[in-house]
């Protein structure tokens, strides 16, 4: 499990329409426009037990709505993963991040340590060594792209066969609950 930010349907559009040639150059298996998230906080395997707990403190937190300026195409090569990310961590998105992270460890829980880094990931099992200056430079004419942020959401990974490569892959994440962000 995972608490992320869920961009609506029309602004993954437009980002699957901006990154569609870097898509297609990078090969490997592209994620469904449904599965498209930033992941504030990652949880991993959470019990029936802490899971209504953990809701109930996700539901207590009081944040502040933000924007994520998505700026940059990056190839993460040992991942072989391609993802837009934002050079700049808004401290309201930052706050959020944290306070989940807080709520889940006060709770027995494990989240990930590392400092949120907001990306979302477009193409899984890349098969490109790097993108070329060419895709790169085409990736950032469509860039910036500001997402809104006013909600974010608990999320459940799904267990998938493997895709072959250049298909998109079945959606693979299902939102369990969301709450709404102070304006």
């Amino acid at each position: 499990m995972f608490f992320a930010l869920w961009p609506d349907g029309a602004w993954s559009s437009r980002l699957i329409e901006a990154a569609a040639p870097q898509v297609r150059a990078a090969g490997g298996r592209a994620l469904a426009q449904l599965d498209l998230h930033v992941t504030l906080c990652f949880l991993g395997a959470v019990g029936a037990g802490p899971l209504a707990a953990l809701c109930e403190r996700a539901g207590q937190i009081q944040a502040s709505s933000f924007e994520l300026l998505f700026d940059r195409l990056e190839f993460w090569r040992e991942a072989r993963i391609v993802a837009v990310t934002a050079a700049r961590v808004p401290p309201a998105g930052r706050a959020l991040a944290e306070a989940l992270a807080v709520a889940a460890r006060e709770l027995g829980l494990a989240p990930d340590i590392r400092p949120w880094r907001p990306h979302l990931t477009l193409v899984r099992g890349a098969t490109v060594q790097r993108l070329s200056a060419e895709v790169a430079a085409a990736a950032s004419a469509e860039l910036p792209l500001a997402l809104p942020v006013s909600r974010f959401y608990l999320a459940q990974s799904q267990e998938l066969g493997r895709e072959p490569a250049g298909a998109v892959e079945p959606r693979r994440y299902s939102t369990l609950a969301s709450w709404p962000l102070r304006p």
